[in-house]
C-alpha cells in the first residue's frame, strides 16, 4: 500500500507470513495506513516518506471480531505508537522564490 489515496511516497509492507484471516482485514488495515499518514501524531500533518514493515498479527477467529469498527482502530494505534518510537523529526518548510523585472 503505498501513501494517502495511494498517492505519495508512504509505505506499509506485508512482511508476515501465514498470518490467519489477514486477506479479510486487508481493507480495514490499508484505511488505518491512511489515515494515520494524513493525520501524523505529531501534530496532525502529513507524513512523508515513512515505512512501515507489518511482521506479524494476531487476529480473533471469530468473523464478527475483524470488522473494521476492530481492526481500524487497534491498527491506527499501533502505527502511531511505532512512529513515535522512531523519533519523528518536524521539517520547516523553505520555498524558493525567483522575482524577475
Amino acid at each position: 500500500v503505498f501513501g494517502r489515496h495511494s498517492e505519495g511516497c508512504n509505505l506499509l509492507v506485508d512482511m508476515s507470513k501465514a498470518v490467519q484471516y489477514l486477506n479479510e482485514c486487508k481493507d480495514s488495515a490499508n484505511s488505518a495506513f491512511q489515515l494515520v499518514t494524513s493525520e501524523g501524531p505529531l501534530c496532525g500533518e502529513q507524513m512523508r516518506g515513512v515505512r512501515w514493515n507489518m511482521l506479524d498479527a494476531t487476529l480473533h477467529p471469530d468473523a464478527i471480531h475483524r470488522g473494521g469498527g476492530q481492526v481500524i482502530q487497534p491498527f491506527r494505534r499501533v502505527l502511531f505508537a511505532s512512529a513515535l518510537s522512531a523519533e519523528p523529526r518536524m521539517y520547516e518548510p523553505m520555498y524558493l522564490v525567483e522575482i524577475s523585472c
